[in-house]
């Protein structure tokens, strides 16, 4: 990779001071602005695929109707190809989640489907807890569906 420019070492350190959360180029510009640095999204967008392309950084593409989201990557989140991203479609946040019921979920798919899943681009999508508690009525909603009997099928197999 190129030296990276001004501008890319900008948008590179507002990623590693948020390391923890995904963040869209938008967010990025935001970001910068009210730190007192002007870039353009479209810049944003430049810098970041040259990001992506040297491994500093991770994208996420969680569907095509929403802009990707990237991550900075140090030794912590570099671990992100080893777990399971739940979206929430309230808010909008991205879960990571490491769950031994995933990943026996995961063996299942290989051995019986012969399917190897690409953890970094696995989405599910669903509520999260935030938002089922402001929102009674989706709370009743997923309440039907524990009480619905039809999924034990799918995991009976």
């Amino acid at each position: 990779m190129k030296e990276i420019t001004k501008k890319g070492q900008s948008v590179l350190l507002c990623l590693k001071q948020n390391e923890n959360i995904h963040m869209t180029a938008e967010d990025i510009a935001e970001t910068l602005k009210k730190n007192g640095i002007a870039v353009s999204v479209a810049t944003i967008y430049r810098q970041l695929e040259k990001l992506v392309s040297s491994g500093k950084v991770r994208k996420y593409v969680t569907s095509p109707e929403e802009p990707a989201c990237y991550q900075y990557m140090n030794d912590r989140n570099a671990a992100c190809t080893k777990h399971f991203h739940l979206k929430c479609t309230s808010c909008g946040k991205l879960f990571h989640v490491s769950c031994p019921y995933l990943d026996k979920l995961e063996n299942h798919i290989l051995a019986h489907h012969g399917f190897s899943v690409d953890n970094t681009r696995t989405v599910l999508y669903g509520v999260c807890e935030n938002c089922r508690k402001q929102n009674p009525l989706t709370a009743l909603c997923i309440q039907e569906h524990k009480e619905d009997e039809s999924h034990e099928t799918l995991q009976s197999e």
